[in-house]
């Protein structure tokens, strides 16, 4: 199946109170096994990459080209997004290529500047009719590819500004969750059903791999339409090959067809969670 228009399945997972899986990726492995496990379980999924994914495989247009031949394999419904980029150019290049959705990321930046950046990613967006995702507050932790700062929690009374100024399709928010690894202290419930007053647009979690089923699906009731998880992902498709190879040194394509199929497990228990699209 042709890549699809991601907006929508966002639109409808925040009207039916679910979550998309954000399904970040670095290798036509990784990105096969997501693919697979979405055409299995019949749900859709955002295909996403970042800086260090885009690195590892190849570049935009290589991410572009992999995802859509997969997909045109495939019957599951696959969008293409462009997670934490900082850069007009990145969010350019995106655009050229093809992706479906892009992320802004000026989450570390005094909140004008990052107000200012934001805007001009919408601007760069609007002739694209593209969705624009935007990060408050900064989500910490430690993953490949993300720009790590301290962590500071989203605001709710800069949401409501911010969402009105910048007219960003998504909001990602900083409510607890953590970039590569659990969630310190979990997640706020309290600030997120606050920033859920004060926004009306679909809410973005980064950092779920660490969370639990229930603080999953608590926050998908209060709004979160999209979950990405990238670390459980990334360990599965490693343990895939490292396991394979402790047993059959020397066999790359085994290793990579194992790697394959643990990301695609990894990838169906959550595309089957009770809290999913």
């Amino acid at each position: 199946m042709p890549l699809v228009d991601p907006r929508p399945i966002v639109e409808r997972a925040h009207a039916r109170g679910r979550a998309v899986v954000g399904a970040n990726v670095s290798t036509i492995q990784m990105v096969r096994g997501v693919i697979q496990a979405a055409e299995s379980a019949g749900r859709p999924v955002l295909i996403q990459f970042n800086r260090s994914g885009l690195s590892l495989i190849g570049g935009v247009d290589v991410a572009m080209l992999v995802v859509k031949t997969i997909a045109e394999e495939s019957d599951a419904h696959v969008a293409l997004h462009l997670d934490h980029a900082d850069t007009l150019d990145e969010i350019s290049a995106a655009i050229n290529a093809g992706f479906g959705s892009v992320m802004i990321d000026g989450s570390t930046l005094p909140f004008e500047r990052h107000l200012t950046l934001a805007q001009s990613a919408r601007g760069l967006t609007t002739w694209s009719r593209l969705p624009l995702e935007a990060e408050l507050g900064h989500v910490a932790g430690n993953e490949a590819g993300v720009t790590i700062g301290d962590a500071s929690w989203t605001n709710p009374d800069e949401a409501a500004r911010f969402v009105e100024a910048s007219d960003v399709d998504w909001l990602a928010v900083a409510v607890g969750n953590t970039h590569g690894g659990p969630a310190v202290g979990g997640l706020q419930i309290d600030r997120l059903q606050a920033i859920r007053a004060a926004v009306d647009v679909p809410l973005v979690l980064h950092g779920a791999s660490g969370l639990t089923d229930e603080d999953l699906f608590r926050a998908v009731e209060l709004g979160v339409a999209k979950i990405n998880v990238g670390t459980a992902l990334h360990q599965a498709a490693a343990n895939g090959m490292r396991d394979y190879i402790q047993q059959r040194p020397g066999d790359l394509r085994g290793a990579l067809q194992r790697s394959e199929a643990n990301v695609a497990e990894a990838a169906t228990a959550l595309l089957t969670a009770p809290w999913a699209l």
